[in-house]
Order: structure tokens, then sequence, then C-alpha cells
């Protein structure tokens, strides 16, 4: 894939060189190879670190320990920024709730570093900060649950 990716990216700039944009839809299929082999090549790399990084294990320690599936994790959410809010959960800082609310900002903002009409780069910075919010509110709330948990134990003994 990372072969075909540099291909197509190559085949692009070899057109765009030769034509000049005066082909027939001038500078369109110069420009379509080389999103399309950018986007192969970034799909490749992804493919590749995701297969060299230790998931199995992460997957493991997520089902071993019992906090919830995502629907109790979802519903937690409000629960969990508010008791930061209100300093009652030490585990997170407040901070945390700022950052997440910059994101959640930046997501739904029509301002962006990166203009969303560039193909494949424009809504990739909005789809970067929006996965690392899910998955920093996933993860939270999970931690949350299972301290609220292991309070309820405490508390119960």
């Amino acid at each position: 894939m990372i072969v075909l990716g540099g291909l197509l990216l190559v085949a692009g700039v070899v057109v765009a060189i030769a034509t000049g944009g005066d082909a027939a839809g001038g500078w369109l299929l110069p420009v379509a190879l080389i999103a399309a082999g950018v986007g192969m090549l970034v799909a490749a790399t992804v493919a590749a670190a995701r297969r060299r990084l230790p998931l199995r294990a992460a997957v493991r320690a997520h089902r071993a320990a019992p906090v919830g599936g995502p629907l109790r994790r979802a519903r937690a959410v409000p629960s969990m920024i508010a008791s930061t809010a209100r300093g009652r959960n030490p585990a997170l800082p407040r901070y945390q709730l700022a950052l997440w609310l910059l994101a959640l900002v930046y997501v739904v903002s029509p301002v962006d570093l990166i203009p969303d009409f560039l193909p494949l780069l424009g809504i990739g910075d909005d789809i970067g900060v929006g996965t690392w919010l899910l998955t920093s509110l996933y993860a939270e709330s999970g931690s949350y649950l299972a301290a609220k948990e292991q309070r309820g134990e405490s508390e119960a003994g």
C-alpha cells in the first residue's frame, strides 16, 4: 500500500510537470493523483504503526477492568464533568475541562488552522481533535467510574 501510494504521488507530480495544466481537465488529474497518493501513504503509515503498537495488551487491560461499557461511560460524562468543575474529582485536574472545551470549540468552529477546502488535510485536523476529545472522555469516564465503584466498596466495607 505504501508503494502504491508513492507511485500515485509520483505519477501526479509527473503528470503535473508534463502537462503543465494544459491537458483536458486542467489540473484536476494531477491534483487527484497527488491527493490519492498522499491519502494512501497516510493510511498505510497508520496501518503499519498500528500493527507495531501493543494494542492487544490495551484491549486485555480494558476488558479486565469492569468499569462499564460505552453507554455507561457516556452516561457518566456529565456527572464526571460536573464533579470535576466543583472540585470533587481530585483524579482529574480542572485544566482538562478547559482542554476539552477548547477542543469542542475547535471542532465546531468554522475557523481552523488548516482550511477545510484543502483535500484530506482540511478535515483531518478536525477529525484528529475530535478523536482525541472522544477517546479522552471515554478513558477518563472509565477511570471516574472505577474510582466511584472503589469508593462505594470502601464505604460499604
